[in-house]
């Protein structure tokens, strides 16, 4: 017999003794807080309000009140497996506590055994509070589900209870997050030799921002009754290589203290943080120290003071510890405004020496709401609160900054498209898709490949980047038999960034009888690998098949071009220039005696292309190498004519220099014209843009594409 059973049988005892019974009719509301998040085990639930009248005056009644939940009952477990849950009666002196204990089976808890005298009037009023329930078990854990619970009542007394099925909660997201980045790059970044927030940032050390935000107001909530802590959150740190060290705020002001916490990655200035408390509360962060794996534990280094006390700045910063590249910190909300949806962002700080070289690391973070727990059954030892350990969606659309500058954002080319065309037994062919980064931050992306015909047709280099790259997709019809294949290409950067699919074709026809020609399938500018016309003396590359031989030329209406690298599937060339102010011609490639179809080149007097671009020490340009305003830049490009032809010029950012330090051939490289121009002093550090550009005579000037580069000051 169990517990129920019994406390039932004990109970009709008593009536039998009792010669007065009462007949009530009893109405059920829920009353706040009614918010309860999606990824928590125990959130409490609205307290359920029993409004009785219509009973004997002063009559006796004996009842059993089970309350049937739709998850799992996860109350503090104590004394006889009684339950924290409380009920009170009023019958017009005030609430008592009723004295029957709140026990509990997985999913429902009773009040068994429950006796109480009713009003003069007949009347009582019953309160049951502090119900926590397993919320996260509802399928599934996201905003918008009402947590229907029923009332039932069982025993002597006639009670009679309406509206006994009702909500007693709502579910929200209770956490959503945002980063600056998709990840903290490994790379060399030095260290203050005091480390505060402001140290930090002066000495320029590496940083990533995350940023944590509720899912709606009051979701992130200081310790309340019966509670081990505030809302916490988990934020674990893998990736990083041997000899990184990372350094966090030790306190992080919200988006309602006087100035916010911020790296300055994401939207705001860079700030250690300023914080006044008062009556109304603003969203407050605090490290604890010596939490446990799973966020519980520990105590919050800072606590606020009193309302009106006064203006507090924070720099502090610590260290985490990382082992085997890996660490965690753990934040509790100290302080919060229930009225108002909050956010609060930090930045995780990198120090690193310089690296030897190969392939790039970047490190990870993850955040969910903590501690994290198992545990979804009432408990005496697991924390309260305690959350399942949930990834959070993005909080960019709740901020309404999801196209925000400071995230990057994926842009995809392929020029020409992905539309092969082979013979049955041909050797590989070759396209580009260029991936770019056009916004801020750090995009970090993945190719992959479905197929919808075949498999293994595809060879993908590379499969992953960071930032802007050109990835190399090779189609390889060698072991195709004749037909149609079809793929699709996907680069993803991320939900921020976004995702791009590109349709792949492949058309095997039948192998015809062997005939070792030549075939031109493209001509391109050698810098920008893009179609388009040609400029006498210029460099040029040849893309088709059986381009290579023991004897291998390439004329242009019969002038012979100067060949500087062959393959079987690519040439690269410079245009004769006794092609002079011709505007067409006829290219043919000849391979061991044998000529391709002719094959028709536009050709111009300016067309400029950008190869790349160097610093003023020679070094590459880069977002890890920007080029300090005032000094140097050096522009390879080709397609430019002589500076005696044209007028040559340059464009940094949105200024002209009209005077190049030097415009001419490159030293000692074929076909390629030097562009040095001077950085002007008075702008910025920025991401921007080059570009050169040359006119002859009255015509408009021609510019090149222009090509990223990073300044500094």
């Amino acid at each position: 017999m169990n517990r129920s059973t019994t406390l039932l049988l004990v109970c009709g005892a008593f009536a039998c003794a009792n010669a007065q019974f009462s007949s009530l009719s009893c109405v059920t509301t829920a009353a706040v807080p009614t918010l309860v998040r999606a990824e928590g085990i125990t959130e409490r639930l609205g307290d359920i309000t029993l409004t009785c009248a219509g009973g004997a005056p002063n009559g006796a009644v004996t009842t059993n009140l089970t309350i049937f939940f739709p998850v799992n009952v996860t109350n503090r477990l104590g004394a006889g497996d009684t339950l924290d849950a409380s009920l009170t009666i009023d019958t017009g002196s005030g609430p008592v506590p009723a004295a029957a204990p709140a026990l509990a089976t997985p999913s429902s808890l009773a009040f068994n055994g429950l006796r109480f005298t009713l009003s003069p009037a007949g009347a009582a009023l019953l309160r049951i509070s502090n119900l926590r329930a397993a919320v996260s078990q509802l399928p599934p854990s996201v905003s918008g589900q009402s947590v229907q619970v029923f009332l039932g009542s069982a025993g002597p007394s006639n009670i009679t209870i309406n509206n006994s099925q009702f909500t007693a909660g709502m579910t929200v997201t209770g956490l959503l997050a945002g980063s600056s980045t998709a990840g903290i790059v490994c790379t060399a970044s030095p260290l203050p030799d005091t480390i505060t927030m402001s140290n930090l940032f002066a000495t320029r050390t590496r940083f990533a921002s995350l940023r944590l935000t509720e899912g709606a107001a009051s979701a992130f909530r200081t310790r309340g009754a019966g509670e081990d802590s505030g809302t916490r959150f988990l934020v674990r740190y893998a990736g990083f290589p041997a000899g990184a060290r990372l350094f966090v705020p030790d306190v992080v002001a919200g988006s309602s203290a006087l100035e916010p916490t911020a790296g300055g990655d994401l939207g705001l200035p860079a700030s250690g943080g300023r914080y006044a408390p008062d009556a109304s509360g603003s969203l407050l962060l605090a490290r604890v120290f010596n939490a446990d794996v799973n966020g519980a534990g520990g105590i919050p280094i800072y606590t606020p003071a009193t309302p009106g006390s006064g203006t507090v700045s924070f720099d502090a910063a610590s260290e985490v510890p990382l082992t085997g590249g890996a660490g965690l910190v753990v934040y509790e909300v100290v302080d919060a405004n229930a009225n108002i949806q909050e956010s609060a962002q930090f930045p995780a700080f990198l120090g690193l020496g310089p690296t030897s070289g190969g392939p790039l690391i970047v490190a990870t973070a993850s955040v969910s709401l903590a501690p994290v727990s198992t545990v979804i059954t009432a408990s005496a030892s697991a924390p309260v609160p305690r959350f399942a350990a949930t990834a959070p969606p993005s909080d960019c659309a709740a901020l309404g900054d999801c196209r925000a500058g400071y995230f990057p954002r994926l842009m995809v080319e392929a020029t020409p498209p992905l539309e092969y065309t082979a013979v049955a037994g041909a050797g590989h062919q070759i396209r580009y898709v260029r991936v770019n980064n056009e916004a801020g931050g750090l995009m970090v992306w993945r190719v992959t490949v479905a197929y919808q015909a075949g498999s293994g047709w595809l060879r993908v280099d590379s499969t992953e980047g960071i930032n802007n790259a050109t990835v190399r997709v090779d189609a390889l019809p060698e072991k195709l038999s004749p037909g149609t294949y079809r793929a699709t290409l996907t680069i993803d950067a991320g939900p921020l960034a976004g995702t791009r699919t590109l349709p792949v074709t492949l058309e095997v026809t039948p192998a015809p009888p062997v005939v070792p020609t030549p075939v031109i399938e493209a001509v391109l500018n050698a810098a920008t690998f893009r179609t388009g016309p040609l400029v006498a003396a210029s460099l040029a590359t040849v893309m088709g098949t059986r381009l290579a031989g023991a004897s291998v030329a390439v004329t242009f209406d019969g002038a012979l071009a100067r060949l500087l690298y062959t393959s079987e599937r690519q040439i690269n060339l410079q245009v004769p220039p006794e092609l002079g102010s011709r505007t067409a011609a006829q290219m043919i490639v000849t391979v061991n005696g044998i000529a391709s179809a002719p094959y028709p080149v536009t050709l111009a007097p300016i067309a400029p292309g950008i190869f790349g671009v160097l610093n003023q020490d020679g070094t590459l340009n880069s977002a890890t190498n920007p080029a300090p305003v005032g000094t140097i830049l050096q522009v390879f490009a080709t397609g430019l004519p002589s500076p005696q032809a044209a007028a040559i010029t340059a464009k940094i950012h949105d200024r002209i220099i009209t005077t190049p330090h030097y415009a001419g051939p490159a030293p000692g490289l074929p076909g390629v014209q030097q562009v040095n121009a001077a950085i002007p002093p008075d702008l910025p550090a920025m991401r921007s843009e080059v570009l050169v550009c040359a006119a002859a005579g009255s015509q408009a000037p021609v510019c090149s594409s222009p090509a990223t580069i990073f300044l500094s000051r």
